[in-house]
């Protein structure tokens, strides 16, 4: 079990709802898209340098194509998200209806892991 997991119990687990879990992934997800970028910016712009000096030494008469930073790293379409989407997803619907069809989750846990948190 990892030192983030250590305090969260399998019963508090099983209990939290889906788009809770989602949200918290998305979010790490995220960060560490955010992260991978921020820490490639350097290399990003040294290739932007080695290109253009490249291109200086290559006698060509053409004009160096237009290069952007953002080609080089590792997420370059990678945007913030500005609104966190609230309902499930159709996979994990799909897999929740499943579970209520066996009669491993009762009626009440599948809405309130289907039906969106209030805003």
């Amino acid at each position: 079990m990892s030192a983030l997991g250590a305090d969260f119990s399998r019963e508090s687990f099983l209990r939290t709802p889906i788009h809770l879990i989602e949200k918290v992934l998305k979010e790490i997800d995220n960060s560490e898209q955010a992260q991978a970028n921020i820490s490639s910016v350097t290399n990003a712009r040294l290739i932007d340098v080695v290109l253009r000096v490249a291109h200086g030494f290559s006698g060509s008469k053409k004009k160096m194509p237009k290069t952007n930073i953002s080609d080089f790293l590792p997420f370059p379409d990678w945007m913030p998200e500005s609104k966190a989407k609230t309902e499930v997803d159709s996979e994990t619907k799909q897999v929740l209806i499943a579970l209520l069809k066996k009669r491993q989750i009762p009626m009440h846990i599948f809405t309130g892991l289907v039906t969106p948190p209030p805003e």
